[in-house]
C-alpha cells in the first residue's frame, strides 16, 4: 500500500511553519519537508492580522516544499491548517433524544443529539470541533452506545469555540501553488495535540495538557478519556522576551538569544553573589514574568472548577515556551502537580537534515490526526508519460530487421550481417545508368538522371531538356 502525503501549515505568533510527510500503513510517519519563516507581525496572539500577507508567506513555504529533493516533482493540492489563537474557548452543553421505544442508537442518533446540543448552546462563539463527554441510555452511563438498544439516549458534550474574527481571519488566507489555490482543510491544534501526545491513562485518569506558545498559552482538561475544558490565556514566551528587552534596553532579537543562553526561571529571586550580577539580573526578569504566567494558569484551572486531585496524571506540557530552563521545575513546584514534557512519537523517521523532532513536535501531532481522520492525500504527481517499443522476434536463422530512426524513414541503420549490405537502400529502387563509351557520354547520362529524378517529364518538355537536345 502506498503511503499517504499530508501537508499541514502551523500559523503560530512568531512563525509560520509548513511540513509535507508520509504516512504508511503502520502510521509511521516519515518527514520529508519542513520549511518555516517569521510572520513579521502579521499574526498576533495566534489570531491572523493580516490575511494577505500570511498567505504570501504560506505560499512561500508551500513553494520552498515542492522544490525539496523529497517532494519535487510532485505539487500540493490540499493543506491541513492549524486552528487556535487566544479566542479560544469551551462551552459545555447537553441534549436528549426520544426514539419513541426500544430502538438501535446509530450514527444518526448521535447526530441528531449533537444537533439538539448545539441548539442549546449559550454563546456566540463558532464552533470548531464537539467532543462528547458522557453518553447514557435510558438513565444509564454507556461508554460505546453506537449498536445499543434505549429508548431515552441522553450526551454531554464540549464544544471547542474560538471569536467569529478569529475564524474568520483564518479562513480568509488563500494557499497557493502553482497559481492554484489549495484545498483547505482546518483542525483543531489541541485536539490534535491531546490524541497525540497523551496516553490513554492521561486522558483516562486526568491531566492537564500546556501549550506554551510565543504569545499565547492554551490550557486542555481531559479526564475519563473526554474533553473536559479548553481555555487561552493571551500571554507567552516573548512576554519575558520583552520584558528582557525594556529592562536591558536591548532589542528584542537579542533579548530572545538571551532568553535562551542565560535565561533561567527560579522559584525564589536569586541574590547570591554567583553567578555574575548581568545573569542574576536576566534570571529575575525571566523568573518574574514566569511565575506571573504560571499564577495565571492556576487561576484559569481553579475556574474551571478542576483540583489537583482531579487530574492525578499531572500535566503535559509543549510549545516553544516550555523549554526555557527551569519553567517545568518552577511550575510543578507552584501546582504541586507532576510535570513532564511532551514527547516525540518514536513512530517518527526524519529524511530533513537537521530536523529537531521535539522542535517540531506539534507539526507531527497535525500530520498524524490529519491522517487519522482522513482519508486525504495531499500530493499529485505528474503522470509518467511512457514510450511503447515494438520489437518483432526475427524468424530462425535470419538477422533482426533494422531500426529505421525517427525522422529519416529514407535511411536506415545497417547492421553488419545484414545480407542486403550492398544493395542500394535508395527508396526509387532504380539501377544506375549503364556507363557510356567515353567519360563524355557517361557524365551526360548521369546528369540527365539526375535531372529526371529532381523533376520527371511530362507531356511538354522542360528547358533542361531542350538545352541536352541542343548540346
Amino acid at each position: 500500500m502506498e503511503p499517504r502525503y499530508i501537508a499541514a501549515i502551523e500559523i503560530g505568533s512568531s512563525k509560520i511553519k509548513g511540513i509535507v510527510a508520509a504516512v504508511d500503513a503502520t502510521s509511521t510517519i516519515t518527514v520529508t519537508g519542513l520549511e518555516e519563516s517569521p510572520t513579521g507581525g502579521a499574526v498576533r496572539y495566534g489570531r491572523v492580522q493580516n490575511a494577505r500577507e500570511v498567505s504570501e508567506i504560506a505560499d512561500d513555504i508551500i513553494r520552498r516544499l515542492e522544490n525539496r529533493p523529497g517532494i519535487a516533482p510532485a505539487t500540493v493540492t490540499d493543506v491541513f491548517i492549524a486552528n487556535g489563537g487566544r479566542s479560544l474557548s469551551s462551552a459545555l452543553t447537553e441534549a436528549t433524544v426520544r426514539q419513541g421505544g426500544d430502538v438501535e442508537v446509530t450514527e444518526l442518533t448521535l447526530q441528531r443529539l449533537q444537533q439538539a446540543a448545539m441548539a442549546n448552546l449559550a454563546t456566540n462563539a463558532d464552533v470548531l470541533a464537539i467532543s462528547a463527554r458522557k453518553y447514557t441510555r435510558d438513565g444509564a452511563e454507556v461508554k460505546n452506545i453506537v449498536g445499543t438498544y434505549g429508548n431515552t439516549i441522553h450526551g454531554q458534550f464540549t464544544f471547542v469555540t474560538c471569536s467569529p474574527e478569529n475564524k474568520r481571519n483564518l479562513e480568509r488566507v488563500k494557499v497557493s501553488s502553482h497559481g492554484r489555490e489549495l484545498t483547505p482543510h482546518h483542525i483543531t491544534r489541541v485536539l490534535a495535540q491531546a490524541e497525540n501526545l497523551l496516553t490513554d491513562d492521561d486522558r483516562q485518569r486526568g491531566c492537564l495538557l500546556i501549550d506554551f506558545g510565543a504569545e499565547t498559552t492554551t490550557l486542555a482538561v481531559f479526564r475519563k478519556d473526554a474533553l473536559q475544558m479548553v481555555s487561552a490565556l493571551p500571554m507567552g514566551s516573548n512576554n519575558i522576551t520583552r520584558d528582557l528587552s525594556t529592562g536591558l534596553s536591548i532589542t528584542e532579537d537579542s533579548a530572545e538569544n538571551i532568553k535562551i543562553t542565560k535565561g533561567m526561571a527560579v522559584a525564589e529571586r536569586v541574590a547570591m553573589e554567583t553567578p555574575d550580577a548581568e545573569t542574576r539580573e536576566i534570571i529575575n526578569y525571566v523568573s518574574a514574568r514566569a511565575g506571573e504566567i504560571i499564577a495565571n494558569i492556576i487561576n484559569r484551572l481553579s475556574q474551571t472548577g478542576f483540583k489537583e486531585a482531579d487530574l492525578p496524571a499531572g500535566i503535559v506540557i509543549t510549545g516553544g515556551g516550555s523549554r526555557l530552563r527551569g519553567f517545568n521545575e518552577m511550575l510543578e513546584q507552584q501546582t504541586h502537580m507532576k510535570v513532564r514534557a511532551a514527547v516525540p512519537d518514536r513512530a517518527v523517521r526524519i529524511a530533513v537534515p537537521g530536523m529537531n523532532v521535539a522542535d517540531n513536535i506539534d507539526l507531527i501531532a497535525m500530520v498524524r490526526y490529519a491522517a487519522n481522520h482522513s482519508d486525504i492525500t495531499c500530493l499529485e504527481r505528474p503522470a509518467t508519460v511512457t514510450t511503447e517499443t515494438r520489437v518483432e522476434t526475427p524468424a530462425a536463422g535470419r538477422p533482426a530487421a533494422a531500426t529505421v530512426p525517427a525522422g529519416n524513414p529514407r535511411r536506415r541503420i545497417i547492421d553488419d550481417d545484414d545480407p542486403d549490405l550492398l544493395n542500394d537502400d535508395d527508396p526509387l529502387e532504380d539501377d544506375l545508368p549503364p556507363q557510356g563509351p567515353t567519360p563524355e557520354k557517361t557524365r551526360e547520362s548521369l546528369k540527365q538522371r539526375f535531372l529526371n529524378w529532381l523533376a520527371p517529364k511530362t507531356s511538354a518538355p522542360d528547358e533542361a531538356d531542350e538545352e541536352l537536345n541542343e548540346e
